[in-house]
């Protein structure tokens, strides 16, 4: 008869903890690259929605989408017609305007809009104003550091951003955009308040898209005019990179 083994209390222990420290090494490593794929995915989005509006412009003498985003008196969720409407065609997939990280419905909502509203219409890219009334992609004079789209805070259900001065205090929407180091108070009066943990959704960072057509991460205080202080209301930087009044809406 053969003389059974068995590990010890002690080897059990030990290897325990071998374990479990290799858990608490390995574990912010896998975490870091689920989180790097998720950036890489969210740019391809990126890259995919520039890409449709580049040939949306090429299609219709070189100007980008006519949307109409706020609707009026008298007017239901049947009019609302998005920036990304016309752009089905070349993208065939609504997935394309969802981040791989927002998991999360909005909180905050135009007062014509409810959740129902919003899920059939859902995007988690915002539009920079100046593209979505028909503008002419020539107009800027620096395309390749003029952003077109970027990232919509996950609590609040808008489809575009102002890079201008407006609403009753002269800032601009800056508390729309996920990452911004703002967040967004009272929509109706754009109440916006610094939040230094408010830091971006992609490792620290967003993605942004170009008037161009290219993609790429920044920090959002990268994005900003460099000789401006980051929380100054005129700091447009790459949101306006040639200082634009407001527009004139179609």
């Amino acid at each position: 008869m053969s003389k059974r083994t068995a590990f010890t209390l002690i080897e059990l222990l030990v290897v325990i903890a071998i374990i479990a420290i290799l858990a608490a090494i390995l574990f912010p490593v896998f975490a870091q690259a689920k989180a790097a794929a998720k950036k890489t995915q969210d740019l391809s989005n990126h890259k995919q929605i520039v890409t449709s509006i580049m040939l949306y412009a090429g299609d219709y003498d070189d100007r980008s989408m006519t949307s109409h985003h706020d609707l009026e008196a008298g007017e239901t969720i049947a009019d609302l017609y998005t920036w990304f409407n016309p752009l089905q065609p070349y993208i065939k997939n609504k997935q394309i305007f969802h981040d791989p990280n927002v998991n999360s419905n909005p909180t905050i909502f135009p007062d014509w809009m409810t959740l129902e509203d919003w899920l059939p219409n859902r995007t988690d890219y915002l539009i920079n104003g100046f593209f979505a009334h028909s503008a002419s992609m020539t107009e800027f004079d620096k395309p390749a550091e003029q952003i077109i789209i970027a990232e919509r805070n996950p609590n609040i259900a808008f489809f575009d951003y102002h890079a201008w001065a407006s609403a009753p205090d002269g800032n601009w929407e800056r508390g729309f955009l996920d990452g911004s180091g703002y967040t967004i108070g009272d929509v109706e009066t754009d109440t916006q308040v610094i939040d230094p943990k408010n830091t971006g959704r992609h490792m620290g960072g967003n993605n942004y898209s170009f008037a161009d057509g290219h993609a790429k991460w920044f920090r959002f205080n990268q994005t900003l005019f460099p000789s401006l202080a980051p929380e100054a209301i005129n700091n447009w930087g790459m949101h306006n990179i040639d200082n634009k009044p407001e527009v004139e809406h179609d």
